[in-house]
């Protein structure tokens, strides 16, 4: 459990929020980097603020790959982040377990802010956990032990120190045994719902959101309330449960919130 939450007070000027996770963007999912672009473009503008709670991209080796050529993928959502930020929507960006080596290169190119893992979301007297969501996952112990070698500040220097081709490289064989390691599992790791009731306490809070596990609901316990984002496949077949993209939206009024799921279309 984290040893205490950082904390991002909404402005009055807030009164749409979206929240979206798990876009795993890239060269790798060409339709769903479409599929995000026409949304940024479109039905994003009616948010205020727009919360990416981790794995935006599919792998991020480092903020120098905005200064390689030819422009991907990356410099497309990017340019395009800046675009709808200049536009005066808030951009608030949360590492995930793909892309946690987003810095403040990428923040400053985007005119995003990084957002701490976890924080809480003051607005409109509610009191939001908000987290990527892996670090509930207690269960996958070696993922975790991973994580806690790969977020130490050593190994990101040690790492980053390579050459961009010895990262691309390092990176495309971690994914190939992350997939060889899922397809054993006879489950995938879900979030420890007693762990996330700990959370919520010590952050004095009753409703987090998080992402990471792709398994979108609603879990109610005990007056607590755990919204699981959607992760984003659009190039998963039509028509199949994988193939979907969805956006959950905050509705603030001036004494009430109202929440909905709605579908990327």
């Amino acid at each position: 459990m984290p040893g205490c939450f950082a904390k991002l007070t909404a402005p009055p000027t807030w009164r749409r929020l979206a929240f979206v996770s798990d876009l795993h963007l890239g060269p790798e999912a060409p339709a769903t980097t479409a599929g995000f672009l026409r949304w940024l473009a479109a039905q994003a503008l009616a948010a205020d603020a727009l919360f990416i709670l981790g794995d935006l991209f599919e792998a991020w080796i480092g903020d120098d790959l905005l200064d390689t050529g030819p422009p991907d993928a990356h410099h497309q959502v990017c340019a395009a982040l800046a675009a709808y930020a200049a536009g005066g929507h808030a951009v608030h960006v949360m590492h995930g377990n793909r892309d946690f080596l987003l810095q403040q290169g990428f923040a400053q190119r985007c005119n995003a802010a990084l957002l701490p893992d976890p924080c809480v979301l003051d607005l409109r007297e509610q009191r939001i956990v908000l987290t990527h969501g892996d670090a509930l996952c207690l269960s996958d112990v070696p993922y975790l032990q991973w994580r806690a070698l790969c977020r130490g500040t050593d190994w990101q220097a040690r790492f980053l120190a390579q050459p961009l081709q010895a990262r691309i490289e390092q990176a495309r064989a971690l994914r190939e045994q992350s997939r060889a390691s899922q397809s054993r599992m006879n489950t995938w790791s879900d979030a420890d719902p007693s762990e996330a009731a700990r959370w919520l306490q010590a952050a004095d809070s009753n409703w987090m959101i998080h992402g990471h596990t792709h398994r979108p609901r609603e879990h109610w316990e005990l007056g607590q309330l755990r919204q699981v984002l959607s992760d984003w496949d659009l190039d998963a077949p039509p028509g199949g449960a994988a193939h979907r993209a969805q956006v959950l939206w905050l509705h603030a009024g001036s004494t009430t919130l109202a929440v909905e799921r709605r579908p990327v279309v």
